[in-house]
């Protein structure tokens, strides 16, 4: 959902005969880029052209059978996509089609290609197979080389309208009956357009602890410290951390934006300071070995002291 005119702008391209070989969909994490890149893919195998989800191309694409399309992703525990899943990829396209007259690639997490991967595919982009299509889908475009890029149709893919966000949040959220309301509103702040974002909170468990986060740290400043503490000792390894950090600055950014007088700048400094500290922690973790609980709660203290210097 939500990308309607990206779908209007390729089945144009479709329908002309003026398809690209490659398309870079590039976008917010969580805003439906994959699916979207599946639905566009199915444009091409359908035997309809038209995504009817009923013909033999559309269910083997359901069934992950279609022996035309092919799928790259970030391997589980890797950081980088790498020259072997490239290789892979163009000697797909160099095949005939088996099914239809056209072979579809769809690259995923196409920003995690390492420098070698990345010179492979780009001798695959200028050189293009005929008959192949390959819908590249980005998170970081700036990550990809410039001459990867300039090869592609690039389609920037937007954050979903409030009215679209809804309704997949309605789809996509099961939890109990007795938080349902309350995970629904918090998703819909917590999502800023993008639903992926806050998939986790299909997880009964997820969304009690973010509510139970949101009403505990809503005034930091008198919030009980030993709660605090004991909610980072259960949740911090099962919630993620971009969520908790959310919940937790949301406050803190309204703070920010009060004028301020010349005597209250060093505060406001201290801030935005510790405010900062608590954003970053999250990559931190990634960068460092760090326990996670821990440092957590120390910036927790330091934005909670100085909150409390603002007045």
């Amino acid at each position: 959902m939500g990308h309607d005119q990206i779908e209007q702008r390729f089945t144009e391209a479709l329908e002309q005969n003026r398809m690209h070989h490659a398309w870079l969909l590039f976008g917010m994490k969580g805003i439906g880029k994959r699916l979207l890149a599946e639905r566009l893919a199915a444009y091409i195998l359908c035997q309809t052209h038209t995504a009817c989800g009923e013909c033999h191309g559309c269910k083997m694409m359901v069934m992950g059978s279609h022996p035309d399309l092919f799928r790259v992703s970030l391997l589980e525990s890797k950081r980088d996509l790498n020259i072997e899943q490239v290789r892979q990829l163009l000697s797909f396209l160099s095949l005939s089609g088996s099914e239809s007259a056209r072979r579809v690639v769809i690259l995923d997490d196409a920003e995690r290609l390492n420098n070698q991967a990345a010179n492979a595919l780009l001798k695959g982009l200028e050189e293009p197979s005929p008959g192949t299509l390959l819908l590249m889908v980005c998170s970081d475009m700036e990550r990809l080389p410039a001459t990867i890029r300039s090869r592609c149709m690039l389609q920037s893919c937007l954050p979903l309208p409030e009215k679209e966000l809804s309704a997949v949040l309605d789809g996509m959220l099961s939890v109990e009956h007795s938080v349902a309301d309350a995970t629904k509103s918090l998703a819909m702040a917590l999502a800023d357009g993008c639903p992926g974002r806050v998939s986790c909170l299909q997880d009964a468990n997820i969304a009690k602890a973010l509510l139970t986060w949101q009403n505990l740290i809503a005034q930091l400043e008198r919030a009980d410290v030993g709660q605090v503490d004991n909610w980072i000792k259960q949740y911090v390894n099962l919630v993620p951390h971009t969520l908790i950090v959310q919940l937790l600055l949301e406050p803190v950014y309204k703070l920010l934006q009060k004028p301020r007088d010349q005597n209250s700048f060093s505060s406001a400094s201290a801030l935005h300071q510790a405010a900062h500290q608590c954003a970053r922690w999250p990559a931190d973790l990634l960068r460092s070995t760090l326990r996670p609980g821990p440092t957590l709660l120390a910036s927790i203290l330091t934005l909670r002291t100085a909150i409390k210097g603002c007045g």
